[in-house]
C-alpha cells in the first residue's frame, strides 16, 4: 500500500535510455530516513496546522494563569496545555512508524536518473518518469534534498549519492529545471513573515 509521504515508483517499465543523463542519485529508505521524510513533508505543508496547535496550547495555559493556578480550573488548563505541546509531532511519528512496521525490516533503495527534461526514479522492479515542471516545491535540508510533486509526498535524495559529486551544480541544475528556489526546513518557533513570503513565491499552485 502506498503511504502518504513515501513516493515509490508506480508503473512497470524499463530503464529510460533516451536522452543524455546529467546526474544520478539515490536513497535508501531505512527506518531513520522514513522518519526524516515524514517530518519533512509534515513540516513543509502542515506548518499552519502546527501553528494552530501551538496557539491552542498557549491559549489553554494563558487561560489557566488568568483563572489562577491556585484554582482547579486554572491548574487543569495549564496542565492540559503543557501536556499536549510535546505531542505536536505525534501524527508524523505515527505515520512513519506504521510504514516501518509494514516494511518488516526491508530497506527499499530508489535510484534517480536526471535528464534534461525529466527525471526517472526506480527500484529493482519498477520505474516512473517525472517532468520537472510537475514539482511544486524543493527543500534543501542537512543531508538530503526533497522534491515535492504534491503536498503529501516527496522524492528524497541523499546528497552524498549525487553523481557526479558536485552538490552545488546539481542543486543549481534542479532549481533551473524546476523553476523554483530551494527552501530550507522551517519550524513553528522560527517562522516569520519573510519566510512565509519566500515559501509562497517558491511553491507552485495546482
Amino acid at each position: 500500500e502506498k503511504q502518504n509521504f513515501l513516493w515509490l515508483p508506480l508503473d512497470n517499465g524499463h530503464f529510460i535510455t533516451g536522452g543524455r543523463m546529467k546526474y544520478s542519485a539515490s536513497i535508501q529508505y531505512t527506518p531513520d530516513n522514513i522518519r526524516l521524510l515524514s517530518t519533512a513533508v509534515n513540516n513543509t505543508f502542515r506548518y499552519k496546522l502546527k501553528l494552530l496547535y501551538v496557539f491552542c496550547c498557549a491559549a489553554l495555559m494563558f487561560t489557566g494563569v488568568i483563572l489562577g493556578i491556585d484554582s482547579t480550573a486554572g491548574i487543569a488548563c495549564v496542565a492540559i496545555g503543557c501536556f499536549f505541546i510535546p505531542s505536536m509531532n505525534t501524527l508524523e511519528k505515527n505515520q512513519a512508524n506504521r510504514l516501518v512496521r509494514q516494511l518488516k525490516g526491508k530497506v527499499i533503495r530508489v535510484t534517480y536518473q536526471f535528464l534534461e527534461d525529466s527525471f526517472t526514479c526506480f527500484d529493482s522492479k519498477e520505474q516512473q518518469n517525472i517532468q520537472y515542471d510537475s514539482i511544486i516545491r524543493i527543500l534543501n535540508a542537512k543531508n538530503h534534498l526533497y522534491l515535492f510533486p504534491n503536498t503529501n509526498q516527496a522524492f528524497m535524495i541523499e546528497k552524498s549519492s549525487i553523481n557526479p559529486h558536485d552538490e552545488k551544480n546539481f542543486e543549481r541544475f534542479l532549481s533551473q529545471k524546476i523553476g523554483l528556489e530551494w527552501t530550507t526546513p522551517i519550524s513553528v518557533w522560527t517562522l516569520n513573515v519573510k519566510n512565509i513570503k519566500f515559501i509562497r513565491r517558491n511553491t507552485k499552485r495546482r
